[in-house]
């Protein structure tokens, strides 16, 4: 392929890749913020009910939020009662995080409104063009996968 073809293929990559990040960021932040989350919270608190116990570090890298601001999406969460933290054992400044039964609650009402526009939005769509999507979508997840080797 040459030179021109590839450029054009990146470049339609980059930006359908932004539209669908757009989308899907215009779909969860309403429902965020229904139910008192900014959509960094919920994604942190998200990482965190997949990943229990990671340090505030691993976290922020993971979210991939600015650790100078870390801090206070992390308090913020805790002052809502979502998330915990208890200090690590033998490192007197690392602590560990942990979601709480009214964050896993909280984080359980977005998926299923998330979940709920996604059935009215698919429920039209014949299941075989939903799962060609899906198979694209699986494909270039694991392209993308090949950027962070």
């Amino acid at each position: 392929m040459d030179v021109a073809s590839l450029r054009r293929l990146r470049d339609e990559w980059f930006f359908a890749s932004w539209r669908m990040c757009r989308l899907l960021n215009d779909v969860a932040g309403p429902i965020c913020q229904r139910n008192g989350l900014t959509l960094q919270q919920m994604h942190v608190l998200a990482e965190l009910s997949r990943s229990p116990g990671l340090t505030a570090g691993c976290l922020s890298d993971r979210a991939g939020i600015l650790r100078t601001n870390f801090a206070a999406v992390c308090r913020k969460l805790e002052e809502k009662g979502l998330v915990e933290r208890a200090r690590k054992d033998g490192d007197r400044r690392a602590y560990s995080l942990r979601v709480t039964s009214e964050g896993h609650r909280v984080l359980t009402v977005i998926e299923e409104d998330i979940v709920a526009v996604l059935d009215r939005t698919f429920g039209e769509v014949p299941p075989e063009a939903v799962r060609s999507a899906l198979d694209g979508i699986q494909a270039l997840n694991a392209l993308m996968q090949r950027m962070e080797a």
